[in-house]
């Protein structure tokens, strides 16, 4: 008999839980209490645009922002790639060795040149950087007439980026014309963007 009796008291406890937990999931969704309080806004605001930076002016960039005291209401986003035709030669084994080579060159004329001091290029005579591939070949036929350097040419995707900035206040905008103003080739314009 108390067999009988714990299994119906048992049979009545999960028949209990599970009209319980049945409930809970079916309950009535409660509708808003005031729907004219609810305002949506809009996906898109104004916001100023200052670009276009490749990867080596982004820490100046940020700096200057930061010491505006922005609120971080800004972001950075990609804008486009750009080619760029770098004219260089190969790697030397030390300074020295490039040094010995700037000399030559020197010697033929050719003075604007720059040592790259890192990465897989250490060592190397950059000897300029080009928007397009003819004004590259030029150099590099000049250079071929002139002396026995072993020059190439080498093409380059450069990823460019911009800051949406947004929230500003009309002394904000002020004072990022005027900043802009440092950053030669850099364009700032009000626009519309995407809200943060």
């Amino acid at each position: 008999m108390k067999k009988v009796f714990s299994v119906f008291l048992l049979i009545n406890i999960l028949f209990a839980v599970v009209m319980n937990v049945q409930s809970y999931w079916h309950q009535p969704v409660s509708p808003v209490m005031n729907p004219e309080k609810i305002i949506l806004l809009s996906a898109s605001v104004d916001c100023m645009v200052w670009g276009d930076f490749t990867e080596e002016y982004l820490p100046r960039v940020e700096a200057v922002l930061d010491q505006m005291g922005l609120p971080r209401s800004y972001r950075q986003v990609p804008s486009e790639m750009i080619t760029r035709y770098w004219v260089h030669t190969e790697p030397f084994r030390n300074r020295q060795a490039a040094e010995r080579e700037i000399n030559k060159l020197r010697n033929l004329g050719i003075i604007s040149h720059r040592v790259s001091e890192e990465g897989a290029w250490l060592n190397a005579i950059s000897l300029g950087e080009f928007e397009n591939r003819i004004s590259a070949q030029k150099l590099l036929e000049q250079l071929k007439a002139k002396s026995e350097t072993n020059a190439m040419i080498l093409e380059r995707k450069i990823e460019r980026k911009k800051y949406l900035i947004f929230e500003t206040e009309p002394q904000e905008i002020a004072e990022l014309k005027r900043l802009a103003g440092q950053f030669a080739d850099s364009s700032l314009e009000l626009s519309t963007c995407e809200r943060l």
